[in-house]
């Protein structure tokens, strides 16, 4: 529960910082505002980037990466986007997703202070995702946007592992919004350690039910069949002058009779269907 808490209040905190906003729409499924306010060039890139990954435009994105790998990046610059996670991270998302030349966020990542989150952004670019140097948060956030079936069991136990420090996650806003979106991931989509039991339980249901409508279906008909012929064989017994009235009033009632059969043996047949599964213990 103080997890879970301190979560909302932080996203609560966010109203009121775009940058921060922008990151959270783009590793989950919120809609992405721009800001009222005038922008520098880099945020205008920075929001241009994320919208262009949201609507999966490799145009647009190659529009805005295209405008910002222009800039020089000199050994030990100190230029603010170098330093910058927001855009670094996008930018990343967005080279990978639309396949675009890495070698320019490479030069800038090298030229980045140390630390998990530039090891992460370099291992990222190099498709090292399983180093234990990784900061797994950073990586499982990519994995999901970019590829939902490479969620794995073990991938997702080593993030839930690694992210259990919290000290290492709660360093900035960009980690911590990173970390809570991770930990939204493994709940939603973590499984349990039995996962093929229950794959197999869950399939022999299917089969289970199907049978069981054929099953329902062949043994229901032969009781209807079953019936029929035991009302011919009655009436074959009766003395003649009945038969020759019951013929009479047998068209009319059959008429009928059929229609209203028509109506009331599909409802028979999923009663009969019920009462067969209960049989068998199935609810």
């Amino acid at each position: 529960m103080v997890f879970i808490e301190e979560r909302h209040q932080f996203l609560r905190s966010l109203d009121g910082q775009p940058k921060q906003m922008a990151l959270y729409a783009l590793v989950s499924d919120e809609n992405l505002t721009f800001p009222d306010n005038e922008l520098s060039e880099t945020d205008r890139i920075y929001y241009s980037s994320i919208q262009a990954i949201k609507k999966n435009s490799k145009k647009d994105f190659s529009a805005q990466y295209s405008k910002i790998s222009k800039r020089k990046v000199s050994e030990n610059s100190s230029a603010p986007f170098i330093h910058d996670d927001f855009l670094i991270y996008a930018l990343i998302i967005g080279v990978i997703k639309f396949d675009c030349d890495k070698n320019w966020l490479l030069v800038v990542i090298n030229n980045r202070a140390k630390g998990d989150s530039t090891t992460t952004f370099e291992n990222l670019l190099n498709e090292n995702y399983q180093s234990k140097a990784n900061n797994q948060s950073i990586v499982l956030t990519l994995i999901f946007l970019l590829d939902k079936s490479k969620l794995s069991n073990e991938l997702l136990n080593d993030a839930y592992d690694s992210m259990c420090d919290a000290h290492q996650s709660f360093k900035n806003d960009f980690n911590r919004i990173i970390h809570y979106r991770a930990f939204d991931i493994i709940i939603k989509y973590k499984l349990p350690n039995d996962v093929d039991k229950v794959s197999r339980l869950l399939n022999f249901e299917a089969r289970f039910l199907k049978r069981i409508n054929i099953f329902t279906y062949i043994v229901y008909n032969m009781f209807l069949i079953l019936l029929l012929f035991v009302a011919y064989k009655s009436m074959q017994a009766l003395p003649d002058d009945i038969k020759s009235k019951i013929n009479d009033i047998g068209i009319i009632i059959g008429i009928g009779g059929i229609g209203l059969l028509g109506n009331i043996i599909p409802i028979l047949r999923k009663k009969f269907k019920e009462l067969t599964l209960r049989v068998f213990g199935y609810i």
